[in-house]
């Protein structure tokens, strides 16, 4: 298992944001950071989702509890409290023009792998393919998984259906509605 740090926020103009960002990359380096994801959110292009790989989370965390990261954030036009977490787990890199994440609450970690491996027929059916499966690091019942897809209504229909919701309440153990997004 790896060490992850996502972090999803708003920010007041995508280009400008994109631009301080790409400015930042040295700091980030420097924090043990190492770029895998930047995503726009499919329906609100300035809600952007970052993932990275994290070689040390004592420097990580020293860094995005920085002044420094909060004063280029600041000037960079985010809007509102970046959600900023750190995860560990599985993750397989792939280019994929779509991607899909869904955090949720689980009442066992385990019971819920055990369920998500009994679906995956009807995630690879529905135009999804796994990339990621990661815990919260302060709480291993929060998950975020993450996907490629293929087609978004195919991905859409199945994660509205009826027979997923009831899969994950009865099987999963998820607790509460789960937090979705596709991502560009």
């Amino acid at each position: 298992m790896a060490n992850y740090l996502t972090v999803v926020h708003e920010c007041k103009d995508y280009p400008s944001w994109k631009k301080a960002y790409d400015a930042h990359a040295s700091e980030r380096a420097a924090a043990g950071l190492t770029e895998l994801h930047v995503l726009r959110e499919h329906d609100n292009a300035n809600l952007v989702a970052l993932m990275f790989g994290v070689v040390d989370v004592g420097r990580a965390k020293a860094f995005v509890t920085s002044s420094d990261l909060a004063a280029a954030m600041k000037s960079a036009g985010i809007v509102g409290n970046p959600k900023v977490r750190f995860r560990h787990g599985n993750y397989s890199r792939t280019s994929a023009p779509i991607a899909a994440t869904m955090t949720l609450a689980v009442r066992d970690y385990e019971t819920a792998l055990k369920a998500y491996a009994m679906d995956a027929a009807d995630r690879k059916g529905a135009g999804l393919t796994d990339l990621a499966v990661l815990q919260l690091d302060d709480d291993p019942n929060n998950l975020l998984i993450m996907w490629a897809v293929s087609d978004i209504a195919r991905a859409t229909a199945f994660f509205d259906s009826p027979a997923l919701a009831a899969h994950m309440a009865k099987n999963a153990g998820v607790v509460g509605p789960p937090e979705r997004h596709f991502w560009k």
